[in-house]
């Protein structure tokens, strides 16, 4: 089964941008990220939306139809996600992934969020 993106879904996320960066144009990247779905011992490619800011990295990826999970890495080394593994609703994973991160940014507050420091490559 091959997952991507639609172009409806890739509307949804720029939407979201747009009205965050109002005076800056942020734009949808489309990757493919290696992961492994936790019970499987092989790791799998799903496609990914990708975008940044000057100091975060934000990664929204599709898991299936109506499938996502999204996290943000903050000055590399720092991965946050909501709180919430998975959403079936692509206007509030980007929504709360937006959210999450403005509020990590201005309040340096990191409750609720899951955080992980990461030393080196990968997820």
């Amino acid at each position: 089964m091959s997952i991507e993106f639609t172009e409806s879904e890739i509307t949804t996320i720029q939407k979201n941008l747009d009205n965050r960066w109002r005076k800056e144009k942020k734009q949808v990247q489309l990757a493919d990220i290696e992961i492994t779905k936790e019970g499987e011992e092989n790791p799998t490619l799903f496609p990914a939306a990708v975008w940044e800011d000057p100091n975060s990295t934000f990664i929204i990826i599709k898991l299936g139809d109506f499938q996502y999970k999204s996290f943000f890495y903050y000055l590399t080394d720092k991965r946050f996600d909501t709180g919430q593994d998975e959403y079936n609703d692509l206007h509030e994973c980007t929504d709360k992934l937006l959210k999450a991160q403005a509020d990590f940014v201005l309040t340096k507050n990191t409750k609720g969020l899951n955080v992980q420091i990461h030393k080196g490559t990968g997820i």
